[in-house]
C-alpha cells in the first residue's frame, strides 16, 4: 500500500489543516538540500553523518512520513513508477554492488537526485550520468500519492508532543521540554516541523519568551521591519538588549536563515557566557574569525560539541530541532 500523507491520520477532531502535495514535495527538497555537505557515515541517521537510507528516512520524517530503515525495505514501500514519470519526492534506487538495491536517493527534478554518497556525503547527482549512475539505475518508488489537495485532520496533542517528532528522535527531549514551557511551540495540528530552517525573526521571538524580555527603551529603526510586522515587538526587545543588530544598510533581515555562527554570537550575549578558558579545535573555525571567541564560549559551556568530523560548520543553517537543543542546554546551565 502506498505510504501517503494519510499515515498522519489519527483519531480526529475538527479539521485542522490542508496540505498540498506540491508543498510537501517542496518541503522534502528543502530539508534534503539543507543537509548538503553532511559527511557520509555507514549506519548514520543524523546530521552528524548519514548513509543513503538513513538520509532518506531523516528527510521524510521531517514532513511526518515514517519510512523503513534500509534501502531494501524502502524499495518495497509505495508503488513502482517508471523513469519517464518521475516526480519530485520519488525514491530512486541503484545497484552499485551487485545486490538490488544497494543505493538510494530522492528525486528532485531535472534528472537529478540528492543522496548520501560514500565519497561526497550529501550531494546531488544525475540519474543518467553515463559514467556511473545511468547504468546502475534499477527503478523508483512513489511514496506520495498524486493529489491536489488533501484535508488532513490531526488529533491535538498535549504541549510539547508532536505527530512528526517520534519518541526516538534525537532532539525529542529538548523539543518536549521547550514545548511544555511554551518557549518553542509547534504548528497547527500538533506538528513541529523539526527540520525546518529557523529565521532571525523567529529566534527573536523565542529569545523574548525564554528570557521574559520586553521592549522598554528607545525604538530601534530597521528599514525592513514595520510596526505592523508580526515580530516587531520581539525584534525591538532583542535589539534594545544588544543581542541583535542590523546590517550596514539599516536592515534587520528578519526572514534570513539563522546560522550556527549566529547562535554563538547571540547566545554569548543573551546568556552571558563566560570566555572560554580552554580552546576547542574546530577544523573550520580559525582564531581570526570574528565569531571565534563566541564559538569557543558556546563549546566550553556544553551547549554544542560540534560534529564528529571535528567541524563546527558556522555557516550551516539552524533547524528548529537544533535550536531546541541549543536553547534547552543554555537554559539548563
Amino acid at each position: 500500500m502506498c505510504v501517503v500523507l494519510t499515515i498522519l491520520l489519527l483519531a480526529t477532531i475538527a479539521p485542522r489543516d490542508q496540505v498540498k502535495a506540491s508543498s510537501v514535495r517542496d518541503d522534502i527538497v528543502s530539508i534534503a538540500k539543507g543537509q548538503l555537505g553532511t559527511p557520509y557515515r555507514f549506519g548514520g541517521t543524523t546530521p552528524s553523518g548519514f548513509d543513503c537510507s538513513g538520509f532518506i528516512r531523516y528527510v521524510f520524517n521531517g514532513v511526518g512520513i515514517d519510512l523503513p530503515r534500509t534501502s531494501a525495505s524502502q524499495y518495497r514501500a509505495g508503488t513502482s513508477v517508471s523513469k519517464s514519470d518521475l516526480e519530485v519526492g520519488d525514491l530512486v534506487f541503484f545497484n552499485t554492488t551487485g545486490a538490488n538495491p544497494s543505493h538510494s536517493g530522492i528525486y528532485i527534478g531535472s534528472n537529478q537526485f540528492i543522496h548520501a554518497s560514500s565519497s561526497n556525503g550529501i550531494s546531488i547527482s544525475n540519474i543518467n550520468d553515463p559514467h556511473y549512475w545511468g547504468s546502475r539505475y534499477i527503478g523508483a518508488r512513489r511514496v506520495l500519492e498524486e493529489i491536489e489537495v488533501q484535508q488532513v485532520s490531526l488529533k491535538e496533542l498535549p504541549a510539547g508532543q508532536y505527530h512528526d517528532v517520534s519518541s526516538d528522535f534525537w532532539a525529542v527531549n529538548s523539543i518536549r521540554r521547550l514545548g511544555e514551557q511554551t518557549i518553542i511551540t509547534g504548528y497547527e495540528g500538533s506538528l513541529f516541523k523539526p527540520n525546518e530552517q529557523i529565521t532571525r525573526a523567529q529566534v527573536a521571538i523565542i529569545l523574548t519568551r525564554a528570557l521574559n524580555l520586553e521592549a522598554n527603551g528607545e525604538s530601534v529603526d530597521f528599514h525592513d521591519v514595520s510596526s505592523s510586522f508580526h515580530a516587531y515587538d520581539a525584534i525591538q526587545a532583542v535589539a534594545q538588549a544588544g543581542f541583535f543588530s542590523g546590517d550596514s544598510k539599516g536592515n534587520f533581515r528578519p526572514n534570513d536563515p539563522f546560522t550556527r555562527e549566529h547562535i554563538a554570537l547571540v547566545f554569548k550575549k543573551a546568556f552571558e557566557l563566560p570566555d572560554a578558558t580552554a580552546q576547542t579545535d574546530f577544523k573550520d573555525v580559525s582564531d581570526s574569525r570574528h565569531s571565534y571567541q563566541a564559538i569557543q564560549s558556546l563549546a566550553e559551556s556544553g551547549i554544542t560539541s560540534g560534529y564528529k568530523d571535528g567541524t563546527f560548520r558556522p555557516g550551516e543553517t539552524t533547524t528548529r530541532a537544533q535550536l531546541s537543543v541549543f536553547f534547552d542546554r543554555a537554559l539548563s546551565n
